[in-house]
């Protein structure tokens, strides 16, 4: 069971914050460096086998959602659940050797990334066994520890994969760092909190499988969704076309910094409530309200000066994501919103309703991204999924009305936080004309002032983000 009953949900989410941010910053740097090193053939070749493996191990993603969820209960056989978790993996490891070896040479073929089965089933185990430790971690009532654990990933994986580059391994060094990275960083979360596994009951595997028999098919609908741009994009134009793509996607990786700090600390804490049969709404509409205050200005500032940030990050060769970049940063809008609906639905014990949810939307979205990407190329598949995952939005709004769990899915603060956004693109705009972006110097000069004005007139006109601050500053002091 969960070791904490009264998780501070938002104190987890300033030490996740904290720990997402780091991420983001070393990957943001790993992103620009290796792009700018293998180009945009082989970086997006990379990056098309890690969709894959992301693709085949939802199975094991999925199980892992139904730990965390049974490990979260006010009662649970936490040594068992892990025990019959691990056990399920050996097999399915087993399997995929044998598989990812069969195919190797269609494999290597599509990607272009040098010995692919190898590394493909590198990254497959380590992930897989990683993912374990840190839903148990977010389990036990831990979310924070179990974001600055994927922090240290992240620090091991840009130094072992630039030493594996560097070798003359080029996008097969990217996926042994990772791989190493994260295999590395499992025996820390042990001696962080001693995972014990045992020997499944029969009770206690009914008890998962319950549950996983919904959540294993919502994360591979979730999973195939959110990697699908790129798979249609390399499948059906190029690897180079997946490269531009994936670096657009990279830059509005920042947009996602708070909804993904308030996602692990959300589940166990709603669950936990849920299941002593009290009132959850308020955490969930708290999280809805400030889940998306970081996506919305990146909207905005992408709205205004995409291009200038992408020739600057990435170089000319990339000016192509420029457009791509606008309509990813708003699609993030909707991705944090729908971010926070997915993970109380699931803390509420409905994974039946996440999966018929996700199953619509990635029919539409693999529907309307095959009729696009002919007509439009990479910017159709990008509207494809704007489309469908508006369509997720509105069908968790309409599952929080049936359910009468009493949430406001149109919190004031929201809107707060889009005439703020508002009032910073005329800023940026302005400040753009008067200075157009031709350095690193001049984009960061531009980027911090539409910041800086954004913040400030949130700050000035939502009192809820006054007192949710003033709280979080209690919560750390005390």
């Amino acid at each position: 069971m969960s070791d904490d009953d009264t998780i501070s949900l938002g104190l987890e989410s300033l030490k996740g914050f904290l720990g997402k941010s780091t991420q983001f910053i070393l990957g943001f740097i790993g992103t620009v460096l290796f792009a700018r090193i293998l180009g945009p053939t082989s970086f997006g070749g990379f990056y098309f086998l890690l969709s894959l493996v992301n693709v085949f191990d939802n199975p094991l993603r999925g199980l892992s959602v139904a730990l965390e969820k049974r490990v979260s209960e006010a009662e649970s056989a936490s040594g068992e659940i892990l025990g019959g978790v691990l056990l399920v993996q050996l097999v399915v490891f087993t399997c995929a050797a044998v598989l990812v070896f069969a195919f190797g040479d269609l494999l290597t073929a599509e990607t272009n990334v040098a010995n692919a089965p190898l590394v493909f089933f590198a990254l497959f185990v380590s992930i897989n066994l990683f993912l374990v430790t840190q839903h148990h971690l977010s389990g036990h009532g831990h979310p924070a520890l179990q974001i600055w654990t994927d922090t240290l990933r992240s620090v091991l994986t840009i130094v072992l994969q630039l030493a594996f580059v560097l070798y003359g391994l080029g996008a097969a060094g990217m996926g042994y760092g990772l791989a190493a990275a994260t295999i590395l960083t499992v025996p820390v979360v042990q001696y962080v909190l001693p995972l014990r596994p045992k020997f499944p009951t029969k009770e206690t595997a009914r008890s998962v499988w319950r549950y996983a028999r919904y959540s294993i098919p919502n994360a591979m609908m979730g999973t195939a969704f959110s990697r699908l741009d790129i798979l249609l994009i390399a499948f059906f134009i190029t690897t180079g076309a997946a490269g531009q793509y994936e670096t657009a996607y990279k830059l509005t990786m920042p947009a996602t910094l708070l909804s993904m700090a308030i996602a692990p600390a959300l589940l166990p804490k709603v669950s936990k409530i849920h299941s002593k049969g009290e009132d959850v709404s308020a955490d969930i509409s708290n999280a809805i309200a400030f889940s998306s205050a970081l996506a919305i200005p990146i909207f905005f500032g992408a709205l205004s000066i995409s291009e200038g940030i992408v020739v600057t990050v990435y170089g000319g060769e990339y000016r192509a994501a420029a457009t791509l970049l606008v309509g990813l940063a708003f699609y993030q809008i909707l991705n944090t919103q729908t971010t926070m609906y997915g993970r109380a639905v699931n803390a509420i014990d409905l994974p039946d309703v996440n999966l018929r949810i996700s199953m619509a939307t990635l029919a539409v979205n693999v529907i309307l991204g095959i009729a696009l990407v002919f007509t439009y190329g990479s910017l159709g598949v990008v509207i494809a999924t704007i489309v469908a995952e508006f369509l997720r939005y509105v069908l968790y709004i309409a599952v929080v009305k049936q359910y009468e769990l009493g949430v406001n899915v149109f919190p004031r603060t929201l809107f707060e936080q889009f005439l703020a956004g508002l009032v910073m693109f005329a800023v940026v705009e302005l400040a753009n004309a008067r200075l157009p972006i031709r350095s690193s110097t001049d984009l960061l000069v531009i980027i911090g002032t539409g910041a800086i004005v954004y913040g400030l007139t949130l700050v000035t006109i939502s009192s809820n983000l006054r007192a949710v601050l003033r709280s979080v500053y209690s919560d750390v002091l005390s």
